[in-house]
């Protein structure tokens, strides 16, 4: 079939909307018409070279829509059915998905890397015949998707994809990193470092989980204040107080219990490890360029400091994914208000501008 997605085709260059031939599904893959995509950071990441992929490549993975067709084996979704589009494909036989942790499953280098399906080839052509490649095995940049069935995670009908769609990664390794990575308690203490779309979706989880305290620390008044509406206790920017100190000075002096990176840079993962209190934890949520290094001083290990990375928010998106669409239907994750704007697939190259500048927290991009 002939779709038209946005296409990137190197690092550092606009989008292209082209016209595409999309295979149909293989054994253990679905169709999907796709309804709606978030621009995630990620997409971001790899168009300026952070991340690496082959190219050309459509990228979007935050993507959510309605099941067209189902390749052969494939017995838990059917036409018709909502899905959310899964980073993991929770191949369900690896040593990880075994043990449900499937933002671990050994499959996903094939999606994330080398941006094909799990047989190792690709879905889409250009006309003239030339592979293209999509990002986590997804690419919601396309009206349609072909995904590993294991990525399509089915959801209630009544559930709104233009929204919970930012499910699909952005809210699932935030919230998830809070509830899951680092299972915040009820009156714990709470820094988050970066309140883009994953930041937000931290801050929720632990409003979630009933901490007590929690500090955004963003430099853009905007994301500050929609931090505020979101369930932060309190804001700091950080081009304007030291945040280390500004963290201990609310806290008494002792530091929170948790410290969240949410940005990918080194600095801030540094400045996570100054935040916490004696027995705290880092928590890495942000991916910093794969060539850099973390440094931090060793005299926090005396006080038994710890630093954990969080993986897709250590999530089970068959678990997870439901879940928070549920939360978000009880009002308790606003996903609404984390929506700056709803785009055409012909607004890409300006929302990214855009989200190089830092402005908004997600853009949506929305299909007829």
């Amino acid at each position: 079939m002939r779709i038209k997605a946005a296409v990137l085709r190197a690092v550092n260059q606009p989008f292209t909307i082209e016209e595409l031939e999309l295979a149909p599904p293989k054994a253990n893959e679905v169709l999907v018409r796709t309804v709606a995509s978030g621009i995630c950071h990620s997409d971001y990441s790899v168009a300026h070279g952070v991340l690496r992929s082959p190219f050309p490549v459509v990228l979007g993975h935050e993507g959510a829509g309605i099941v067209e067709a189902i390749g052969p084996g494939v017995t838990h979704v059917k036409p018709g059915d909502k899905v959310i589009a899964s980073l993991s494909p929770s191949c369900g036989k690896c040593g990880m998905c075994r043990e449900s942790k499937e933002y671990m499953c050994s499959q996903m280098n094939k999606l994330l890397t080398d941006c094909t399906q799990l047989d190792g080839t690709t879905r889409h052509k250009t006309l003239a015949g030339e592979d293209v490649y999509a990002l986590c095995g997804v690419g919601s940049f396309g009206e349609y998707m072909v995904m590993p069935a294991g990525s399509a995670i089915k959801v209630p009908d009544d559930t709104p994809l233009d929204v919970t769609c930012l499910i699909g990664c952005g809210v699932t390794t935030g919230t998830g990193a809070a509830l899951n990575t680092a299972k915040v308690q009820w009156g714990e203490s709470v820094a988050v470092i970066g309140c883009g779309g994953v930041g937000l979706s931290i801050l929720q989880g632990a409003r979630i989980a009933g901490a007590s305290i929690i500090i955004a620390i963003d430099p853009m008044e905007e994301k500050r204040e929609l931090a505020m509406r979101l369930g932060a206790t309190h804001t700091i920017n950080p081009f304007v107080e030291e945040p280390m100190a500004k963290v201990k000075e609310i806290t008494g002096g002792i530091g929170v219990h948790y410290a969240f990176e949410a940005l990918g840079k080194v600095q801030t993962m540094q400045q996570c490890w100054g935040m916490i209190r004696p027995t705290g934890k880092a928590i890495i949520v942000g991916v910093a360029s794969l060539d850099q290094s973390v440094k931090i001083p060793a005299a926090g290990l005396l006080a038994e400091y710890e630093i954990q990375g969080s993986c897709y928010g250590s999530s089970s998106p068959k678990r997870d994914i439901p879940r928070f669409v549920d939360l978000y239907k009880r009002g308790q994750l606003k996903l609404d208000e984390m929506i700056t704007q709803r785009i055409g697939l012909a607004d890409i190259n300006r929302a990214f501008e855009e989200m190089g500048r830092g402005e908004g927290a997600r853009s949506v991009i929305t299909y007829s």
